[in-house]
């Protein structure tokens, strides 16, 4: 096992976030597919999910979670080094996302941007990516954003990801010098052989008993490794973030490692699997209400990848 990475000096400070106020029922599609409501509460979790208007692209989302933030912690836009966006639903092909995102905010030109396509293991990857960057490069501020809307890209009559997924779009600001969550560790991987479980040429196609396999095998382990590298136990953490695939999937690595429910929420009842932007909707209130001294995120999905980031606070 490799040793632990050098506890970062820049902190994440706090967090934007965009829900649309569109929401489709999955009640209303009971009969059409064939399932319960014991299902989708029970089982798949989500009863609504978000849905942007069709003219919003992924860098007007992002503007939408740019301002959330505005009100949350002012940011100089002048001071920003690193625009960094996670999508897999760019606004077209070229150029990148976030190159887009950095017109319409009109950040200054001294700015590194570029998109990362990592999915429902994006933000822990991209977290780290940009911690790391701004170590390096001495950078001092930074925004990463996470969009992922599927509407775009979900058929509506397929079973698998009609009932499961909904848009929506996050910002984290990344900064020295203020109190926040501080990056100590972390640990990625992929699994040989099961890219196809995920795939989209022109619809988004899932294997959904492929994708739990991966995660409540993989995810744990990722888990226990950030933990031992770092010679803590699960007590020591005081909240543990996990993709919010499904109920089921949450319920069972929550189960799988013997976590208290309380410590790892489930909480995309009313607006669905957001892929990339699940765990940092679920960290807003957290870090907002510095409620919460170390902090476990994992995240799992298109790869099959995972990645998991020990975070704590401080000031």
């Amino acid at each position: 096992m490799r040793e632990k990475i050098s506890a970062s000096t820049v902190n994440l400070q706090s967090i934007g976030v965009y829900l649309p106020s569109g929401r489709a029922s999955n009640l209303a599609c009971t009969e059409k597919f064939g399932v319960t409501r014991f299902f989708l509460e029970e089982k798949l979790g989500v009863v609504e999910r978000a849905v942007k208007k069709e003219e919003e692209t992924t860098s007007d989302l992002c503007l939408s979670a740019f301002q959330s933030l505005q009100g949350e912690q002012p940011v100089d836009l002048q001071q920003i080094q690193l625009v960094a966006v996670v999508t897999q639903n760019p606004d077209m092909k070229i150029p990148y996302t976030a190159a887009i995102v950095h017109q319409k905010l009109g950040v200054n030109k001294s700015c590194m941007t570029f998109d990362i396509g990592q999915g429902c293991a994006g933000y822990t990857h991209a977290l780290t990516i940009c911690t790391a960057l701004m170590e390096r490069l001495h950078f001092d501020h930074a925004l990463l954003f996470t969009c992922d809307p599927y509407s775009n890209i979900v058929d509506p009559h397929d079973k698998d990801t009609a009932l499961l997924f909904g848009d929506a779009a996050s910002v984290s600001y990344l900064a020295r010098g203020g109190a926040g969550y501080q990056l100590l560790d972390a640990d990625f991987g992929t699994a040989p052989n099961s890219y196809t479980c995920l795939r989209c040429q022109d619809t988004l196609t899932m294997d959904g008993r492929e994708v739990f396999t991966h995660a409540v095998r993989e995810a744990p382990k990722s888990i226990q490794n950030v933990l031992t590298r770092n010679q803590l136990t699960l007590a020591d953490i005081d909240l543990f973030l996990l993709h919010q695939g499904s109920k089921k999937v949450v319920e069972y690595i929550q189960k799988t490692l013997a976590i208290p429910a309380e410590k790892a929420p489930f909480a995309i009842q009313s607006y669905g699997n957001t892929v990339s932007s699940s765990i940092p909707l679920l960290l807003q209130e957290p870090l907002r209400q510095k409620q919460h001294t170390r902090v476990l995120l994992s995240g799992f999905g298109v790869g099959f990848s995972w990645g998991s980031c020990l975070l704590e606070f401080t000031q």
